[in-house]
C-alpha cells in the first residue's frame, strides 16, 4: 500500500518520463498533458491498492492503456467527422467498406492495403489464413493436419485475427489521415 505522501513523491519522480512517452507517441503537447494527467489521476485513485516495488512498471502499463484509449477516441472522432454518427459502424472494416461504396477509396488503394496486410504475415500465418478463410477448413480437420489440438488451433487463429485487425486498423487510420489532408 502506498500512502498519499509517497504517491505525491512518486508522481514527482515519474511525471516527466510519463509525459515524454505520451508526447512521443501522440505527437501533440496538449493531448500528451491530458493523457499524463489521466494516468496520475488513475494512480491517485488506486495508490492505496498498489505496491511500491513495481510502481514504475505499473505506471508505464497504465500509460500505454491510456494512450490506446486516446487513439480510439481520435478514431471515433474522425469517423464522426467523415460519416456523422460513429455508432453507424461497428468496426473499421465496415467503415472502409462504406468508404469504398462512396468511392472515397479506389479499388487500387484497397487492394494495396489488403496486399500490405497479407505481406506482413509470416509464412505460417499466411497458410493458416488460407486454410481457415479461403479454403474454409473445419477446425477439427485443420488441427489434425497440423498435429495440434483444436484449442491450440483456436488460439493461433485468434492471434492471427488480432494481428490482421491491428494492421487493418493502422491502414484505416492512414487512410483517414490521407482523406483529412484532401
Amino acid at each position: 500500500m502506498i500512502s498519499k505522501e509517497r504517491a505525491a513523491e512518486i508522481a514527482g519522480l515519474y511525471y516527466d518520463n510519463i509525459y515524454q512517452l505520451c508526447h512521443f507517441r501522440l505527437h501533440d503537447e496538449e493531448t500528451a498533458h491530458d493523457v499524463t494527467q489521466n494516468v496520475f489521476l488513475f494512480f491517485q485513485e488506486h495508490c492505496d491498492e498498489l505496491d511500491d516495488v513495481r510502481i514504475k512498471k505499473w505506471l508505464y502499463a497504465v500509460t500505454n492503456i491510456k494512450i490506446k484509449e486516446q487513439f480510439r477516441e481520435i478514431a471515433k472522432r474522425e469517423k464522426e467527422i467523415l460519416f456523422g454518427s460513429s455508432s453507424a459502424f461497428s468496426s473499421s472494416a465496415e467503415l472502409v467498406y462504406e468508404m469504398e461504396l462512396n468511392s472515397l477509396l479506389s479499388d487500387e488503394e484497397i487492394e494495396k492495403k489488403k496486399k500490405s496486410i497479407l505481406e506482413s504475415l509470416t509464412e505460417k500465418e499466411l497458410e493458416l489464413f488460407e486454410a481457415v478463410y479461403i479454403k474454409h477448413m473445419k477446425y477439427a480437420e485443420l488441427a489434425k493436419a497440423l498435429n495440434i489440438s483444436e484449442n491450440a488451433l483456436k488460439a493461433r487463429v485468434f492471434r492471427l485475427v488480432t494481428k490482421i485487425k491491428e494492421k487493418a486498423y493502422f491502414a484505416f487510420m492512414a487512410v483517414l489521415l490521407l482523406l483529412m489532408k484532401i
